[in-house]
């Protein structure tokens, strides 16, 4: 397969959106819009929220009652009644709930920190304020009075799962201030929320039409039952389908206005390096502070200077053997916050990864304005500079634009940007990624085609006339709805795009051809033991997107089976490369390598989620052409302890036996007196070893070597690979009142690999035994981490967090050049976790105040 340049490569994906399109996709489908379910909003003087609901206002207003079950017995009626009403005043927006219940005793009332969607009978409103369809907001309330906030969108087609049925499609990372109170009755349970419209954003029009839609779960029952039902299969775009509410007439937009400073003060302690053994502390104190602004009706600005995350859980500890970079999870509170308005998806990666900011210096502040016009235009720009001592020295830009078409169709781009300092010179490196994407529904839904388009620009410094320009993109065509969906679709990435400045992708260089098939088991209806089952198939064929070489076919199948005892089987099946394909990234830049084709099963158990406890045990285990062996097995569980304490934990291990696998790349030499290595394995080491006279001359005939007076090489050298990993992580949530909590966090990784049977890479298909090979390669890992957040809402939007963060950590490795009598490899788990507790331990304490001021 040639070389394609960017230009046409970019020219090729927007053709290919603009001609699979039918027409009708641009129009608005105003019938549907006034077939939807509606509850009448009811005018209201300032009502107290007691959660008695006692006010007249309640009694005259509309009731709706008619819910349905989404969980377990989809569209059957609820099997308790549900009677919630809509007020509307000045300044608020009030919906009450009678949550009936036939057996009240058993409510469960179990407290959770805010945020948790925990297992307890829940109640949620979500609100689609500016009738975009895309995107709501959630508010919800347990029988415990614990609060959730949240932004909704697509909700997927599964249900909630687990023991809480939590709701598809919510982030819980944004954060509003309002109002709600809870009563436990002899019928019940109610629910009285007040929403100031200041937390919601919607047009100037004299009447208002919002999309609307009520939750309410059961966790005994395991039933979710919703107001209007939501169909499985329509919930890939679950807020288009809610329903409305009307009646709203003679409202304004309020401004959110949010100042929220915070102190802060720090106590570290680690190793003394004058004195081992004692501990060396050092103590901060510092200030900074966030602020909200809206700005209009249907925009807001956020604005962070000298960001503290320290309330924020540590990223676990991994083994990570490949070639790519670990990416972890965004947790920082302003960059999880509304961030779906700037994600643009680039197949397995991501034009923004906001984990790069603040990975090489602290952020000095960063900003980001969002919003959405009338004519269904989203925007959003994002700025942030980091540098130590408050001196900004890298600057990021994102800008991001998506338009709606119609109900459920979109065009969007994205532009970002990165300026950095270059290490040890006075020059700038910068980057600079586009591209733009589309998702174009027909056929009310049921079709549609996706994809991208997308350069990145790297210039390395501006003396420099290396730039890289390169290219991406992709198109796929998918069946969205009915017992039978998929979608087929083609990848391609230039050996060029390169987006990880600002954003992240581990592998470039590719054409990837795509299909997926699903299919619901009896139409998703229940049979037999089973209350639903499903079974899907995802295939995949690759290759190099610069010389056409076979990167190897992928195919795998799944099923997932939910038992009527509401326990969940999931069988999965892969097989990768069964006709051979090559690895370019194993060598770390030296050339593919035929990677032996391999074959993968993995099976998961889930007891029943309506207990108060749930188990899911895990296992795999992977078969190697050439003989190698992989196995996992997992246990993971939750309990609730009486309604204040909940407890998890998950247990991991891991064994590699006999795989193949890179180890390191070595300098090799032929002088008169035979070959060397290099005792450092790097391409121009400092001295050399002996491997003898005439170990490698046949091994390395045909090698091209790196130069010729004298002959000298730069090789992959592998291994079969043997590695340990256990992976202990615990939670608990111990919560006072709804308001203040203690959280817990804790994880014991410890891993350790060896290398044994070196072999030389010859060519890409010829791996030569290197009996010779005088260096052992060896590791271990040992880390000990936990956090333990005390979090105390004083009022709302204000909070105190008392924090204390205990971290060991040692990577010890085996001197490649000493063979040691016993290898760090031989010794137990037991001895690297007692190593790992003898460690000198990092102490951190934090106390962070913060306050809120409204407007």
């Amino acid at each position: 397969m040639p070389s394609v340049p960017a230009p046409s490569l970019l020219l090729y994906f927007a053709l290919s959106a603009s001609l699979c399109v039918p027409g009708h996709v641009w129009a608005q489908q105003t019938a549907a819009d006034q077939e939807r379910s509606t509850v009448e909003a009811t005018p209201a003087s300032e009502i107290r929220v007691d959660g008695r609901l006692q006010e007249t206002a309640w009694t005259e207003a509309t009731s709706i009652s008619d819910f349905r079950q989404f969980e377990p017995d989809e569209g059957a009626a609820a099997t308790h009644r549900t009677d919630v009403r809509v007020l509307y005043g000045e300044d608020h927006l009030y919906v009450g709930a009678r949550m009936h219940d036939q057996d009240p005793s058993r409510v469960q009332a179990t407290m959770g920190r805010r945020d948790e969607w925990n297992r307890a009978d829940w109640f949620l409103i979500s609100i689609d304020s500016d009738l975009d369809r895309r995107q709501a907001f959630a508010f919800g309330v347990s029988a415990a009075g614990v609060q959730l906030d949240a932004t909704r969108s697509s909700g997927g087609q599964g249900g909630g799962g687990g023991g809480a049925l939590f709701p598809r499609g919510l982030d819980t990372s944004w954060d509003a201030v309002w109002y709600s109170d809870v009563r436990l009755t002899s019928e019940g349970w109610m629910a009285e929320l007040k929403i100031p419209y200041s937390m919601l954003r919607f047009s100037s029009a004299e009447t208002q039409r919002w999309g609307i839609h009520f939750t309410r779960t059961i966790p005994r029952l395991g039933e979710q039952a919703e107001w209007p039902l939501v169909p499985r299969e329509e919930r890939t775009n679950l807020v288009s389908q809610f329903g409305y509410v009307t009646g709203i007439t003679g409202i304004e937009s309020r401004r959110n206005v949010q100042v929220r400073p915070y102190t802060l003060s720090r106590a570290r302690a680690e190793e003394s390096e004058q004195v081992p053994g004692t501990a060396e502390w050092d103590r901060t104190f510092d200030v900074g502070g966030d602020v909200k602004v809206g700005l209009g009706p249907n925009s807001i600005l956020d604005v962070t200077v000298n960001p503290d995350f320290g309330q924020v859980e540590s990223d676990p500890a991994v083994l990570n053997l490949s070639a790519f970079e670990t990416f972890f999870d965004e947790k920082r509170p302003f960059f999880v916050e509304g961030i779906n308005k700037f994600e643009f998806s680039a197949g397995p990666g991501e034009l923004l990864y906001t984990r790069r900011i603040g990975a090489q210096a602290p952020i000095v502040g960063a900003a980001k304005f969002s919003g959405r016009t009338e004519g269904d235009l989203s925007y959003g720009v994002l700025g942030a500079t980091t540098g130590q001592s408050f001196d900004p020295t890298r600057h990021y830009g994102v800008a991001r634009l998506k338009q709606q078409l119609g109900r459920y169709s979109s065009v969007g781009g994205i532009v970002t940007g990165m300026s950095a300092p270059r290490e040890e010179t006075p020059d700038r490196r910068s980057s600079l990624t586009g591209g733009a994407d589309w998702d174009l529904r027909f056929g009310d839904n049921r079709y549609g085609v996706e994809g991208f388009a997308a350069f990145t620009h790297l210039r390395p410094a501006p003396a420099e006339q290396d730039s890289r320009a390169g290219a991406a993109g992709k198109t796929w065509l998918r069946k969205r709805q009915g017992d039978w969906t998929g979608f087929v679709g083609l990848d391609v990435f230039g050996d060029q795009f390169n987006p990880n400045d600002l954003g992240q992708l581990r592998e470039n260089n590719m054409v990837v051809m795509l299909a997926s098939v699903e299919h619901n088991i009896n139409g998703g209806e229940s049979f037999g033991p089973f209350q639903r089952a499903s079974v899907r198939t995802f295939n995949t064929q690759s290759f190099s997107y610069q010389n056409g070489l076979n990167q190897g076919l992928s195919l795998e199948v799944g099923t997932n089976w939910v038992l009527r005892g509401f326990q969940r089987i999931e069988v999965s099946a892969e097989a990768e490369n069964p006709f051979g394909g090559y690895d370019l990234y194993e060598t770390r830049g030296l050339g593919p390598w035929a990677e032996p084709a391999q074959a993968k099963v993995e099976a998961e158990f889930t007891t029943d989620s309506r207990r108060s406890w749930e188990i899911e045990p895990e296992a795999g285990f992977t078969m190697i052409e050439d003989g190698g062996r992989s196995y996992a097995a997992g246990l993971r569980g939750n309990v609730d302890v009486g309604t204040r304490l909940s407890l998890s934990a998950n247990v991991e291990a891991e064994w590699e036996r006999s795989v193949t696998a890179w180890s390191a790349n070595e300098a090799l030499r032929r002088t008169d007196g035979g070959w060397q290595i290099g005792t450092e394995a790097r391409r121009t080491p400092a001295r050399y070893l002996s491997l003898g006279p005439n170990q490698l001359d046949q091994t390395l005939q045909g090698v091209e070597p790196i130069t010729t007076s004298p002959r000298r090489y730069f090789v992959p050298v592998f291994g079969e690979r043997d590695t340990r990993s256990i992976d202990v992580t615990t939670r608990g949530t111990i919560t006072f009142t709804p308001q203040l909590s203690l959280q817990l966090y804790g994880q014991l990784f410890v891993a350790q690999g060896t290398y044994d049977r070196f072999q030389i890479l010859q060519d890409r298909d010829t791996l030569v035994p290197l009996d010779a090979y005088p260096k052992q390669n060896e590791f271990a890992i040992q880390s000990l981490q936990s956090n333990s957040v005390l979090r105390w809402q004083y009022r709302p939007g204000s909070t105190i967090f008392l924090v204390w963060t205990h971290g060991r950590r040692a990577n010890p490795s085996a001197n490649p050049l000493a063979r040691r009598d016993r290898s760090l490899y031989e010794r137990s788990f037991r001895d690297h976790v007692a190593d790992a507790l003898d460690l000198f331990p990092r102490n951190t304490f934090t106390l962070k105040v913060s306050y809120t001021f409204l407007r």
